[in-house]
């Protein structure tokens, strides 16, 4: 089949997949079926390239800017279809691939995903940024074997791409290959020491073997990139494990200091305190962790069990419905129920 042939059955395929090309009215972000909740600056930018678009209906990138900026506020469905206009004037153009891969993958169509990302290849088989997603794709769909082939297509083009000895090591770990992970993901960090996803998972490996080794892994991982909060997560996280609570405490304190929304970063703080036998401390960072995310069903089991152990057992008792209205079946919040009861009726 010749490309130009490929280019119109990839269109024409693109364009059935969404019921949104029916309607040749540009989308706007004030649309009922658009978004559900666009902040004042997504819609802005969106009506913006609007009017920009119907000034200039032949301009791919304007198509694909709205295609982004949908994107970014999870108006999936419209962005799909700002794609395929983009697509249908430009079908060649790898980035609107990965555009448009990268919109299926987070909207749960996987299967798109990898296909688009197959067209991208077949149109530029010697793209190594798109033969490397196309293998992340293929190792998120647990297509290993697949993805070991892509990758061995990008290192004979480029023999010391720190990216494809990175990708052979996660999906040897993802295998069970634990030796072939290690040496993979060393040969990543020698030739970019910079790589901080080799050493974080260098570091989780060696801490499973309990190897005091991955302490290093995790503070070159920080060194790498030092204002990556999850990256400090990942470190305190092994000081934690370690029975070095101050360590972590301090770190999980600095984390929470720069962004007062990392809910796992209180939990933490709290599990820690009550380690220490620090009940109003723990019950306090759990306090916050659930106003901070109201969905988060352990922050409500661990403030329940501090509320409990400060003799608060209505406080308790209602904490832990919210984590049974969230999960039936959580054995620690079902005894803990149990106890509230209890302590309540002797009262």
């Amino acid at each position: 089949m010749n490309t130009q042939i490929l280019n119109l059955l990839f269109i024409v395929l693109l364009m059935v997949s969404i019921g949104a090309c029916q309607n040749d009215k540009p989308a706007t972000a004030s649309d009922d079926n658009t978004i559900g909740q666009l902040g004042s600056t997504g819609i802005a930018a969106i009506d913006k390239l609007t009017a920009q678009i119907a000034e200039n209906t032949s301009d791919p990138n304007l198509f694909a800017a709205r295609a982004q900026a949908f994107y970014e506020n999870e108006g999936y469905d419209n962005a799909i279809q700002d794609m395929a206009m983009a697509m249908k004037i430009d079908s060649t153009n790898a980035d609107y691939h990965h555009l448009l891969s990268e919109i299926y993958l987070d909207y749960y169509k996987s299967r798109r995903a990898l296909q688009t990302m197959q067209r991208c290849v077949s149109l530029h088989p010697k793209r190594i940024k798109s033969l490397l997603y196309l293998a992340e794709i293929q190792q998120i769909l647990k297509q290993y074997d697949a993805s070991m082939s892509t990758i061995t297509r990008v290192m004979s083009l480029e023999p010391n791409n720190p990216e494809g000895f990175y990708m052979i090591g996660f999906n040897h770990i993802l295998m069970g290959n634990k030796n072939m992970a290690i040496k993979n993901l060393q040969k990543t960090v020698d030739l970019n020491p910079d790589h901080t996803d080799a050493w974080t998972l260098l570091g989780n490996i060696f801490n499973e073997d309990k190897n005091p080794i991955a302490e290093q892994y995790y503070e070159n991982a920080v060194e790498s990139s030092p204002d990556d909060l999850d990256v400090l997560f990942n470190k305190a996280s092994y000081l934690h494990n370690s029975d070095r609570l101050d360590e972590a405490a301090q770190i999980l304190k600095r984390i929470v200091k720069t962004d007062k929304n990392y809910v796992n970063a209180y939990q933490s703080l709290g599990i820690i305190y009550i380690e220490k036998d620090s009940m109003q401390k723990a019950y306090e960072n759990f306090n916050i962790a659930v106003n901070v995310d109201p969905q988060f069903g352990l922050g409500y089991y661990y403030r329940g069990y501090t509320s409990e152990s400060l003799g608060q057992f209505q406080a308790a008792k209602a904490d832990y419905q919210n984590v049974l209205n969230f999960d039936p079946d959580f054995e620690r919040a079902k005894t803990g129920m149990a106890r509230v009861n209890e302590a309540l009726a002797k009262k």
